[in-house]
């Protein structure tokens, strides 16, 4: 961490790797309301949570109206909370991907999609070693 910037994120110079923890999400597809639910009693299940924001984000891409429907998503929380090590934004890019196959959404889209979720969700969309620079959303693969 190098400071904060004008635009109030910290400038980073970091290293970005993918390990074998993980979360594991399960999507069920039937009508009803969108919904989560997580192995985690600690985790958010509602908008505050980076899938659901996800899922919002992939729905609008859709050309859909309203809120995401017809979806429920399973989180089993392997990754711990609040630890930095990016399980909010790997179960949001994992999310991105699964929900843009089932709604059509161009692949291509996806970066843009995760860069509105967070720095680091791009990442996630496809892992390995980077070098992560400015917020940590511009990267230098190594």
């Amino acid at each position: 961490v190098l400071g904060i910037r004008a635009d109030g994120y910290h400038e980073l110079r970091t290293v970005f790797q993918s390990i074998a923890l993980h979360d594991t999400l399960t999507f069920r597809f039937a009508r009803g309301p969108f919904h989560i639910a997580c192995s985690h009693p600690a985790c958010p299940t509602d908008r505050a949570n980076l899938v659901w924001r996800a899922a919002e984000a992939v729905w609008t891409a859709a050309r859909r109206r309203g809120v995401p429907r017809d979806v429920a998503v399973r989180i089993e929380k392997r990754i711990p909370m609040q630890a930095g090590l990016g399980g909010g934004s790997s179960d949001a890019a994992a999310a991105l991907r699964v929900l843009a196959s089932r709604w059509k959404v161009e692949p291509a889209q996806l970066p843009a999609l995760a860069a509105a979720l967070g720095a680091d969700v791009p990442y996630f969309l496809e892992g390995g070693t980077v070098l992560g620079l400015d917020r940590g959303d511009h990267d230098h693969e190594g």
